[in-house]
Formats: C-alpha cells, sequence, structure tokens
C-alpha cells in the first residue's frame, strides 16, 4: 500500500522500514510490532488521511483475500461459528493477545483488542478489525450486520472492545435479476475506489469514473444498470450527477453512497431521484442489493 499510494515515501521512511517496504512479505516470518505500528502511522497519515471509513473500508477488502488462503476460516450461513475460527485463527499472527473473544452467541459477539501500540495506532488497527469482522460475518451468510465499538481505551475506557450483531435467521433474500449487473463506481478517492472495485469483484462488471463529468461521459458511450455515487466531490457533488442521470438515464439503477448523507438526500429519495441510500463503509451484500434489483 505504501508503494502504491505514497508517491515520495522513500524521503520519508527510515532504512529499517525501506527494507521491509521493498521486500517481498514472507507469510512465515515474524516482524516486529514496533516497525509495524510506525509503517501503520505512515500509512494512516499519508494514505487514508486518517478517515475511519477508509480503514473500515480496508478492512472489508482482506476478507476476500485471507478466505483465498484459508477459506475454511468463514462458515458458510453460520456467523457465530466464522466469529470463532477467525478468532482462533487470529491469534497465530502475534505472540500476545491482541484479540480476544470475550463472549458469543447466535446473533452476537463481544471482541476485546489491544495490540499494545500508541494511541493513533491502536485506533487505527481497531477500525480496519472493525471494517473485517462486518464484511466475515456478511461473508457467512448474516443479515443486518452491526459492528462497532462499545468502548475504546484511547477514549479513556479500561479497555477496547467492538461489538458484533446479525440476524442469521432470516428469509434469504431474493436474487436479483441481473446476476452481474454493469456497475458505475463514481469516487474522487483513489484508495476508496480501489477499496470498492476490490470488495465488488466477481458480483458485478465495474467501471470507476473519479468525477461527475468523467461519469457522463461514460454514460453516453456505454450501457450501465447501475450507478453508485459519492456525494461528495469536486464540481458537481452525487445528487446532482444522479437529477442528471435521472432526466437522460432513467432505467439506470441510482444509488448514493456516502459517509455522510446530505439532508437534501431523504428528499431526493422521495422524489426517485436515488432508488437507494447506502452509508460508507457498506458491506459487499449491501451495494450488491442496493445496485442487483429492479
Amino acid at each position: 500500500m505504501v508503494r502504491r499510494e505514497w508517491k515520495d515515501w522513500r524521503t520519508h521512511v527510515t532504512a529499517d522500514e525501506r527494507a521491509v517496504i521493498e521486500s517481498r512479505i514472507q507469510p512465515d516470518e515474524w516482524y516486529a510490532m514496533e516497525l509495524f505500528e510506525r509503517l501503520g502511522l505512515h500509512i494512516l497519515a499519508n494514505v487514508v488521511g486518517r478517515e475511519t471509513d477508509s480503514i473500515r473500508l480496508w478492512g472489508r477488502t482482506q476478507v476476500q483475500n485471507i478466505l483465498t488462503f484459508v477459506p475454511e476460516v468463514a462458515s458458510a450461513n453460520d456467523p457465530r461459528e466464522s466469529v470463532m475460527r477467525f478468532s482462533n485463527f487470529f491469534v497465530s499472527f502475534f505472540d500476545f493477545p491482541a484479540l480476544q473473544l470475550d463472549a458469543v452467541d447466535d446473533s452476537d459477539a463481544l471482541v476485546v483488542v489491544d495490540y499494545g501500540m500508541s494511541a493513533a495506532a491502536e485506533e487505527a488497527a481497531t477500525w480496519q478489525t472493525v471494517g473485517f469482522f462486518e464484511e466475515l460475518l456478511a461473508a457467512s451468510g448474516g443479515r443486518a450486520v452491526r459492528a462497532n465499538l462499545a468502548s475504546a481505551r484511547w477514549k479513556g475506557a479500561a479497555e477496547t472492545r467492538i461489538s458484533l450483531s446479525w440476524a442469521s435467521r432470516l428469509a434469504p433474500s431474493p436474487k436479483p435479476l441481473i446476476a452481474m449487473p454493469r456497475v458505475l463506481l463514481v469516487d474522487d478517492e483513489p484508495l476508496v475506489a480501489r477499496g470498492l472495485t476490490r470488495l465488488l469483484k466477481g458480483r458485478a462488471e465495474l467501471t470507476v469514473a473519479v468525477s461527475a463529468d468523467d461519469a457522463i461521459r461514460l454514460l453516453e458511450t456505454r450501457e450501465f444498470d447501475a450507478v453508485v455515487s459519492d456525494y461528495v466531490m469536486p464540481e458537481r457533488d452525487g445528487l446532482e450527477l444522479l437529477e442528471e442521470i435521472t432526466r437522460r438515464w432513467p432505467a439506470v439503477r441510482r444509488v448514493l453512497h456516502s459517509g455522510s448523507l446530505p439532508p437534501q438526500a431523504q428528499a431526493a429519495l422521495a422524489a426517485g431521484v436515488a432508488h437507494q441510500l447506502v452509508e460508507k463503509p457498506a458491506t459487499a451484500d449491501t451495494l450488491m442489493a442496493a445496485v442487483g434489483s429492479r
């Protein structure tokens, strides 16, 4: 991530940091926690700009990477079992109790996190863990997934605790009419756009636009089933984009995807400018449900 997203990183890192960044990660090797923390702080400050939503999204995108190599971590249609399996798997990464499962039942769990780092690094690593659990639960058949902080040490609490909840016995959602929808993602943040692309890979035909004007140019030359647009963008915001799409391409499904939905979003929903309002960071299932049905 440092190499890809931070252009002038070589002038800001130490010799030992550079050695790790330029080398291939060895899965069987142990890396110093202090070095791990320093690299994490570089990413936090220079790549994601300390945005919680981006950190959570990054955590979500890691689920499929891990399941590619360790598919047994996720138990199909059994979120409770998946939480237990991942907790057991996670301890192999650290030689101290960085993550412990405090309680779990059929619809919720409580996880205690302590990476032993500085407050800023601990906060970032914890939000990444929150995002990871959100996607893991969804990938395991969980519905109405919620993962949030119950307490945080950097806010003065005795320990950091992540509260998880889900519904696993709901009737399955109806299958979308479009098996592989053609989706135009509109977001001016490259890191977020790449994270969404990884998150939805294999579930939709994806094209990325970096602005409203870029999106219009693509819509004029190609056919799409849905547009998923951020709200805050330069030149024109997401609602202005969806309004033009409503006029010119009314059959395209329109989704506003933002970490801070504007007050006028509900009015846009009622007026049919947007078919769905989705708060960042959303799970892959939530986004597919928003774009996959007519």
